[in-house]
């Protein structure tokens, strides 16, 4: 998904979303991309890659100041970032920690 437009209609309908951001010439980004990518593969999570140099307005929309850049989202929510240096290991652990769907809550039986 190359456009912010799309990323964005797209993004409103999932439960958990990861969103990675990138640029051409950052070479650490074509190391973590996949890394990432399998991540999000692993746990069925959608994947977004998204590159600033092909759509500028990428960086002020998300506020990424560096990349590579990695997002994750739980009902359109952002929940965790991790920039610059990617720990794919604390990231495994909150994926693992994360609902696999949206969760209905019945504010009736919360107030009962």
């Amino acid at each position: 998904m190359e456009t912010l437009a799309a990323f964005q209609e797209a993004f409103k309908d999932e439960a958990n979303t990861i969103v990675f951001i990138s640029s051409e010439t950052c070479s650490i980004c074509h190391v973590d991309e996949p890394r990432a990518r399998k991540l999000a593969q692993e746990f069925e999570i959608p994947y977004y890659h998204l590159d600033i140099m092909q759509e500028p307005e990428l960086a002020g929309f998300f506020e990424v100041l560096t990349v590579p850049a990695v997002l994750v989202y739980h009902e359109g929510k952002e929940i965790a970032r991790q920039a610059r240096f990617i720990d794919f290991h604390s990231l495994e652990k909150l994926l693992q920690q994360l609902p696999k769907q949206s969760e209905e809550i019945d504010y009736q039986a919360l107030f009962k």
